[in-house]
Parts: C-alpha cells; sequence; structure tokens
C-alpha cells in the first residue's frame, strides 16, 4: 500500500508503518506513510466514516460548554498586553500575570478588536469565548462535526466547512484542524480566498519527523489515528502554503507536556479518555505532578532547539 505524497508528489523512498486508533480506545488499525523527500506523513487508508471518530460524547474538542459572558479584568489585562490600553490598572492587573497564549497569537497576528476573525475547526467554542471576554467584537466558528450551531451577540458557531465560506475575514485560524481535512492543499487555497490582502492565516499544527516521532513513533500521540489525515513536516507545511500563494511570516514550535505523557500512555495502551488518563483523573494517572511539570520544561527546551511537535505557522495574504 503506497500513494504519492499528498503535499510534495514524491513516489521515491516512501515507508509505511501502522499506527491504532489510541484516543478515544477504538483500537481499529491504520496504515500509514512517511514521505521520502519531505517527511511528512499521510494516512493511506481512510474509513468509509468518520463521524464514530468524532462522537460528542467522547471527542475531547467537545468537552466544554460555550460561556460567553463578559469579563471585565480578562478585558482590561488583553487589552494592556495587546494595545497598550489601561495603563494604569492594566499595569496592576498584569503584574504576575501568565500571558495565555491566545493573547500571543492575536499580538503575533495584529489582530484589532474589531477585526472579522474565523476559527476554522472551532470544537466546543472554547477559544471564541475567551476571545469574546477578551473585547473582540466579530467572532466565527465554523466546524462540521458539531451538533447543533449558535450565536450570541458578535459570535456565531456555525456547522460547516470551510469550502462553504464566502464572507473575508482579517484572521482565519487553524487551530488542529488542517491535519483532519482530506485535501490540506485545496483548503489553504480557500483559506487564501477568503482572507482580506495583507491579513494572516494561523496554522497551529503536529509537526512531523521531530522529538516525539523519533522518540515514541507509531505510539507518538502526533498521529491520532485516523482523524490525523496527514502530520506535514515543517518544511512541507511552509511548501504547501507558499503554493497557496502565502508569504511565511514567522514560525515557532509550541509543544507542551502532553506530546510526552500522552505518547507515553499510549504505549501503555491507555487511551487518552480512560478512567486513568492524565487528562481524565490526575489522582489514577501514571504520572505525578511532578513529572508532567518536568515534560512541560523538557518540551520548552525542544521548542527553543526548533526540535518540537506541534508548531505554529503564521502567513501573510500579500496585498
Amino acid at each position: 500500500m503506497s500513494a504519492p505524497c499528498i503535499i510534495c508528489g514524491n513516489t521515491q523512498n516512501n515507508t509505511s508503518f501502522e499506527v491504532q486508533e489510541h484516543q478515544m480506545g477504538i483500537g481499529h488499525l491504520f496504515h500509514y506513510q512517511q514521505c521520502g523527500a519531505c517527511h511528512s506523513a499521510q494516512l493511506l487508508d481512510p474509513p468509509a466514516d468518520f463521524a464514530p471518530y468524532y462522537q460528542n460524547d467522547n471527542y475531547y474538542s467537545f468537552h466544554l460548554e460555550l460561556r460567553l459572558e463578559q469579563n471585565i479584568v480578562r478585558k482590561i489585562q488583553t487589552g494592556h498586553i495587546l494595545f497598550g490600553k489601561y495603563p494604569i490598572i492594566g499595569h496592576l492587573l498584569t503584574l504576575g500575570y501568565t500571558v495565555n497564549e491566545f493573547i500571543d497569537w492575536m499580538k503575533n497576528a495584529g489582530a484589532q478588536y474589531d477585526d472579522a476573525i474565523l476559527d476554522v475547526g472551532t470544537g466546543n467554542g472554547s477559544l471564541l469565548t475567551k476571545l469574546y471576554q477578551a473585547g473582540f467584537r466579530d467572532l466565527t466558528g465554523i466546524d462540521p462535526f458539531i451538533e447543533k450551531e449558535v450565536s450570541y451577540d458578535n459570535v456565531r458557531i456555525e456547522r460547516k466547512s470551510i469550502f462553504d465560506v464566502t464572507r473575508q475575514y482579517d484572521l482565519v485560524m487553524m487551530h488542529h484542524s488542517l491535519e483532519h481535512m482530506p485535501d490540506p492543499k485545496a483548503a489553504l487555497r480557500k483559506a487564501f480566498e477568503i482572507i482580506k490582502p495583507g491579513k494572516t492565516l494561523l496554522v497551529r499544527i503536529p509537526i512531523m519527523n521531530n522529538y516525539g516521532w523519533r522518540t515514541y513513533g507509531r505510539y507518538w500521540c502526533g498521529l491520532d489515528a485516523p482523524r490525523h489525515i496527514f502530520i506535514p513536516s515543517e518544511q512541507g507545511l511552509k511548501q504547501m502554503a507558499e503554493e497557496a500563494g502565502f508569504v511565511v511570516d514567522k514560525f515557532y514550535y509550541d509543544s507542551f507536556d502532553y506530546v510526552v505523557w500522552c505518547s507515553e500512555q499510549y504505549k501503555q495502551n491507555i487511551a487518552l479518555n480512560a478512567p486513568n488518563s492524565w487528562m481524565v483523573n490526575k489522582e489514577k494517572s501514571l504520572f505525578t505532578k511532578e513529572q508532567v511539570k518536568s515534560f512541560r520544561q523538557m518540551m520548552k527546551q525542544r521548542n527553543k532547539a526548533m526540535d518540537g511537535d506541534m508548531g505554529a505557522l503564521y502567513l501573510k495574504k500579500p496585498l
């Protein structure tokens, strides 16, 4: 079983390997292939129906509920960090404050409060909740697997794919959603179409051929069979983006402790949503809080060494 690389089209020296479904504990076996040229990986035998692998009562992206109450403290903190607003009270409220990663995303993307923002693969909408509480005013999330649509104030969550979108946006985000799409090149071209000139696409995604893959192989949580249809290398990801018309603005790794403890669980045949998973019950987990803290520090070092397992790519649509 083999196929041309989904990213670069290479057919030479590609290697195949088997991966079990681990996240839900279903255990079905799937076949993947790593490209001999760009080192990206892809699923060779996708299931006829993906719905059972995205059941809302099991799939982690749907665990939380949308909460859209205003949060004045968060709004002041975010406004101060991003735009220098509220100089006195903002300074006081951010003393010792650990900056939430979504603030970094907005800052790196140059997002403004009035920007039209689209979150592709929004799941439960938890990111939109944080952005709404922080003061952003034009928020849309889309996901083909949600059970119902939600509309509240200036926040909309719609059951659709990126290919159904017609509106133009200032910022489009794909937080661990591009790897779920059967045709990532077409998805990037569509993203290019719906982004305003000079504006930003943010793609966060597992990165193949780095620490996690080298250490855990088929147990690496970044594979997430069969939901992850492809897992690009850094080289492959940038190549796809440039072919779609984007200009690479910045790239960094943002892996965290999850990469280690989840992959270690999979080696022990412990599903992500198992009763003794670190995500579900820390008291019954294989790991102590000190161990997980050490995993977090280790992955920070991997990120700095540009050898992480998850990357953040900021792309600009030329003017």
